[in-house]
């Protein structure tokens, strides 16, 4: 008998009300339902669901074991299940239909990237609960369960040997590296060989007195310890008197976001502290030595239990609850990072928009982890069950996310259930292999043997690369007059006017136009649409481009197209395992786009392809702090006879703040808003680091990279003869190889008329001096030509 998704309905007692609440829900989930693909004729079954908060999947579905030879196949294009667990979902009733019911699934946990870290080592049990499910656990903090079957791949467990001969380490260590680079030999040696370095003196001494005061170091756990970690608390010895009498303890327990103190119920006794939250017990234990209840003390604030005890008798404490297990904090966040990696496995995505402190609306990307039901569905190519992301709208304006699950072919009692991992625009069978690699780990040397072959071809391109020649004899004097600048000021029209050329308010009168709407016909004109306005009009495409003409340069900061260079994207990652990349996507208005990512985890970028990130770029800190990225801006103006022209006056420096953690970036982060720094300061900043030789040769090896990279687009898109151009080239600046700084060209795009042209009294009188022939040379400097 075929189930469909009216058996057990709720009834509907006000036939009116339901049809105006259930019309409601549709206006404002259409769109998503639309995108997401679900048939129209079960919105209705999915509203009486989520309104009568029914998860009745468990009903149609029972755990199966999954067949072991069939889940470790590496093939992306075979059709055999592949699960994430150990488990299997398989149908418990006679038939399920395609489109015949359609059920929830509930999220276990739902973060963003720069709170995956703080959440694993601040929300009760779900650090726990995720060394569980990866089976990455903490080896000082003792394993909680059996390691996940992965650590006992054939292929890691073939490697153990060669790691231990060839680094030292013992097999339990061995294993433990292979588990964590997913099987990488490469990554595996080299991350023994970094976690071997021994620190400076300096380094250990900090890192002493640090522990010290957190109730580490060599005394670790002594009784003298001020402070100190467990895994669900911090403690802090004080003087509640002001003496130096340690008569009180500070008991700070980290309670997850939205937990308010009517959540908690605190049990002081003189002896035992109990602390529930929401009815889970998260601490229970017997006391050191007594406390007195009717003097001590809790309190809630920002999502931070805080308890003070005092003591009976003033005395230092070694512990607060009899058998606690203190933990290293240094080495807690270093199992934090490894946790966080394993989860990529896990993680899936989705876009949201949210609202600032400043009211201003942006993008942003959440992850979540399905609960146990949706963690057993299988992958499978051939899949008969869709699976999405679905974000309810409640009735009192409160967002519930949920995922969605319906049949979309016939399934039999006893069919496990599969869906496709792979984003459903992903088809190509060897891309979707590579993508595959960061949920379900396969052997890597396919993925080195592409990334090989892809530099073999860039080298080649490099070598045979045609470079176009440049104008340098000097511009005729041109008769332009008359200039229509799109949005343009009244402060810009005057500075024109000051200038000698006339600002018109009709394009038709004007000898040139600047205009950033492309489809705007202007056949007769010469506007600002030069033919390499299309090459650089996204990062995708500037990518592509820089590799197609370029090549690998020493100047040229590698970048990969996601979508069609996945599988080169992680054997580059694989090659160079202490490596950063900064994701970013083009898809979308500029305005609209997510905030960039910075990550030293390809497994993360790679799923980062899920929700509409589609470049990897290397990203480099600043050679003059670890803690930023500096980036330099050059405009470049490119004339219809290509004649090239550098905006020497100055340049533009900006700054992304890095978050660090023991002196590295926090492995997954959203790259910080852009701030601009004074020139003039950061030059006496190289100069104080690198001394005036390296820092007068700065500009000049910009100079040369733009004149190149100008030379060798147009060897294959040549200027139309009547268009110009003006470009904003970037570059990373980060320390070169020979302790001096590397500007690295990370991406070129045209300069928006209404961004930086419109409202800007300075740039548009000079662009048009250069145009009429008359450059002036305090501003610039044309390519090829010798200047005094």
């Amino acid at each position: 008998m075929a189930i469909d998704g009216n058996s057990g309905a709720p009834s509907v007692d006000d036939a009116s009300s339901y049809m105006l609440q259930y019309g409601r829900f549709e206006a404002v989930h259409k769109s998503q339902l639309e995108a997401l693909g679900l048939p129209a004729h079960l919105w209705p079954v999915l509203y009486r669901k989520l309104a009568t908060d029914t998860f009745d999947i468990g009903s149609y579905v029972a755990f199966g074991d999954l067949d072991s030879d069939e889940s470790s196949s590496d093939n992306a294009s075979s059709s055999v299940a592949k699960g994430l667990t150990e488990h299997s979902l398989c149908l418990s009733v006679e038939q399920l239909d395609a489109g015949s019911n359609v059920f929830l699934v509930d999220h276990a946990w739902t973060t963003t990237i720069d709170q995956i870290i703080e959440n694993l080592d601040r929300v009760p049990g779900l650090l726990e609960r995720m060394e569980k499910l990866t089976g990455a656990y903490d080896s000082l903090a003792g394993s909680t369960g059996m390691a996940n079957a992965d650590s006992l791949n054939p292929e890691i467990e073939a490697n153990i040997p060669t790691v231990t001969l060839m680094t030292g380490v013992s097999e339990e260590k061995a294993r433990e590296l292979l588990v964590r680079v997913n099987g990488c030999l490469i990554d595996a040696l080299m991350a023994a060989e970094d976690e071997g370095k021994e620190a400076t003196p300096a380094q250990n001494t900090l890192q002493e007195q640090i522990l010290q005061q957190l109730g580490g170091g060599e005394g670790f756990g002594n009784s003298k310890a001020l402070q100190w970690r467990t895994r669900g608390y911090d403690c802090a010895q004080c003087a509640l008197g002001g003496g130096d009498q340690l008569d009180g303890m500070e008991v700070s327990v980290p309670l997850g976001p939205g937990a308010t103190a009517r959540d908690i119920e605190c049990t002081i006794a003189p002896k035992h502290l109990t602390v529930s939250v929401r009815g889970n017990r998260i601490l229970d234990g017997d006391l050191h030595a007594e406390v007195k209840p009717d003097e001590s003390t809790w309190s809630v604030e920002n999502g931070m239990l805080t308890i003070t005890l005092t003591k009976r008798v003033a005395d230092s404490w070694p512990e607060l609850v009899i058998g606690e297990k203190h933990v290293n904090p240094f080495e807690l966040r270093k199992h934090l990072a490894r946790v966080g990696g394993e989860l990529w496995r896990y993680f899936q995505g989705y876009d949201c928009m949210v609202q600032g402190a400043d009211q201003s609306v942006m993008k942003q990307t959440n992850w979540y982890i399905q609960d146990e039901v949706g963690l057993s569905v299988a992958h499978s190519s051939d899949p008969n069950v869709c699976c999405l992301p679905f974000l309810y709208l409640g009735a009192q304006g409160q967002v519930s996310p949920f995922s969605i699950i319906w049949p979309v072919k016939p399934i039999s009692c006893g069919d496990a259930l599969t869906r496709d991992f792979c984003p459903s625009w992903l088809k190509d069978a060897r891309q979707r292999q590579g993508y595959l690699q960061a949920i379900f780990p396969a052997p890597t040397q396919p993925l080195l043997d592409a990334y090989l072959e892809f530099t073999k071809d860039l080298g080649q391109t490099a070598t045979s690369a045609t470079r176009a020649n440049l104008t340098v004899t000097p511009a005729p004097i041109g008769q332009v007059t008359r200039v229509f600048v799109s949005e343009a000021t009244l402060d810009v029209k005057e500075a024109m006017s000051a200038a000698g050329f006339e600002a018109v308010a009709v394009i038709e009168e004007a000898d040139i136009v600047f205009d950033d709407d492309t489809a705007s016909a202007h056949a007769d004109k010469s506007t600002n649409q030069h033919p390499l306005n299309s090459v650089f009009s996204s990062i995708d495409k500037t990518v592509l481009a820089l590799q197609s003409v370029a090549g690998i340069q020493a100047w040229l900061s590698p970048g990969f197209h996601l979508p069609t260079q996945v599988n080169e994207f992680i054997g580059a990652a694989l090659m160079d395992s202490n490596s950063w990349w900064m994701l970013a996507s083009s898809q979308g208005p500029s305005n609209m786009q997510p905030p960039r990512v910075v990550t030293n985890s390809w497994a993360a970028a790679v799923r980062h392809m899920d929700v509409g990130y589609t470049s990897a770029l290397k990203c480099m800190p600043s050679a003059i702090a670890l803690d930023q990225v500096h980036v330099a801006e050059r405009l470049v103006l490119l004339t219809p006879s290509n004649r090239l022209y550098i905006w020497h006056k100055n340049m533009w420096i900006y700054s992304h703040q890095i978050q660090l953690r023991d002196n590295k970036p926090e492995p997954y982060q959203t790259l910080a808003p852009a701030v601009e720094v004074a020139e003039t300061l950061f030059m006496e900043q190289l100069r104080a680091k690198f001394g005036d030789k390296v820092v007068d040769s700065f500009a000049a090896k910009m100079d040369y990279v733009i004149t190149d990279t100008v030379r060798l687009l147009l060897g294959i898109d040549s200027s139309d003869g009547k268009d110009f151009g003006l470009f904003s080239f970037r570059f990373v600046l980060g320390k070169s190889a020979d302790d001096g700084i590397a500007p690295l060209l990370q991406g070129v795009s045209p300069v928006p008329v209404h961004e930086r042209l419109a409202n800007n009294t300075r740039l548009v009188p000079a662009l048009l001096s250069a145009l009429s022939g008359s450059p002036d040379a305090e501003i610039w400097k044309q390519a090829g030509v010798q200047q005094d």
